[in-house]
């Protein structure tokens, strides 16, 4: 633990700002700790779970009961504890451990004369499963934590203004400027064929859309059989000659969860382009989609998540983007961040 900050009177505050990103540090300090505790718990519970489960089925060969029952019952009971994680609403997830309960409670019955035994491990079965889903959840918040953290970090960090490269267009500019602020971009701009400007891509539904610019890397041999390694990444260009409306917006979100649900290749960034004129400005809905909401895609299990960036060419030569979105989104090796 961060001991010098714990020795602290946690309610002395001086300046509100300063101690949030203080705090926000602190914490971060201790995230790899947290993710090594975090794994050994889940280990831990791991091995306990395969423990209990040669338990139950020992208990009804022992005491009388019915080993074969038992082995069949743990298969609704898995699919339900696992099924709990995908539903959202609570009426639902009550209705699954009611099941739950129920077959757990069949289980019980098939263990023997140690009813008692076996109500403890099967309840102890159901806890561990029910821990372990917990710790992948939690797992998955630091992950995002350190990520989010390293983001503000170097946007803090960054240069505020930002200049618009050469080019001989828009889509021209925008690319250049990719290629020099993004290692994963620039070395897939020197493949032949990554690049496409503009792009005609046919999504999973089978409509067309249209892009000014489309950069892919494709995914890993690996990846596509096991879900390990580089899932690949793919940038979504697309110009608009006045300001973008919501209907606008919506419609390019939706064609990108098309086609990147048709190519398997999860977007990584997607940026809307809007050269405007004097003080031109966005709409409030328009303000609030961008900040607000994502791109997501659900590949292989894994659900992958693209804000729309919006970039605005000004008069003095400049890019304003809503919202900002660096490089630590993607990893080192392309591959988006999943959420």
């Amino acid at each position: 633990m961060d001991r010098e900050r714990t020795k602290g009177d946690a309610r002395a505050v001086e300046d509100p700002i300063a101690a949030i990103f203080d705090l926000a540090e602190s914490v971060d300090r201790q995230t790899p700790k947290i993710r090594k505790m975090l794994r050994y718990v889940r280990w831990f519970v791991s091995v306990w779970l395969l423990l209990d489960f040669f338990l139950i089925l020992l208990s009804a060969a022992a005491f009388g009961g019915s080993p074969g029952l038992a082995l069949l019952l743990f298969v609704p009971i898995v699919i339900l504890l696992l099924a709990v994680r995908s539903v959202s609403g609570s009426t639902g997830r009550l209705v699954l451990l009611i099941f739950v309960l129920i077959f757990g409670g069949l289980q019980v019955l098939t263990t023997g004369g140690l009813v008692f035994l076996g109500a403890v491990l099967v309840a102890l079965f159901i806890l561990g499963f029910s821990i372990l889903e917990l710790m992948r959840d939690l797992r998955s918040f630091f992950d995002y934590f350190a990520l989010r953290h390293r983001v503000i970090q170097r946007v803090r960090q960054a240069d505020p203004v930002v200049y618009v490269p050469d080019g001989k267009d828009a889509v021209q500019r925008i690319l250049s400027y990719l290629g020099a602020t993004s290692s994963d971009v620039r070395g897939i701009m020197a493949t032949p064929g990554a690049v496409a400007t503009p792009a005609l891509l046919t999504g999973k539904s089978g409509l067309t859309y249209s892009f000014d610019a489309y950069v892919r890397r494709d995914p890993s041999t690996l990846w596509r059989f096991t879900n390990l390694g580089a899932a690949g990444f793919a940038v979504f260009v697309k110009g608009f000659e006045r300001a973008p409306t919501l209907a606008d917006l919506q419609a390019l979100k939706t064609a990108i969860e098309d086609v990147a649900g048709a190519t398997k290749i999860p977007p990584a960034r997607i940026l809307v382009l809007w050269r405007s004129k004097a003080d031109e400005s966005v709409t409030p809905d328009v303000y609030e989609f961008l900040t607000k909401e994502s791109a997501r895609v659900k590949i292989r299990g894994s659900t992958f998540v693209c804000s729309l960036e919006l970039a605005i060419e000004r008069d003095d030569g400049t890019y304003d983007f809503i919202p900002v979105v660096v490089e630590p989104v993607m990893s080192g090796t392309g591959t988006p961040t999943a959420a």
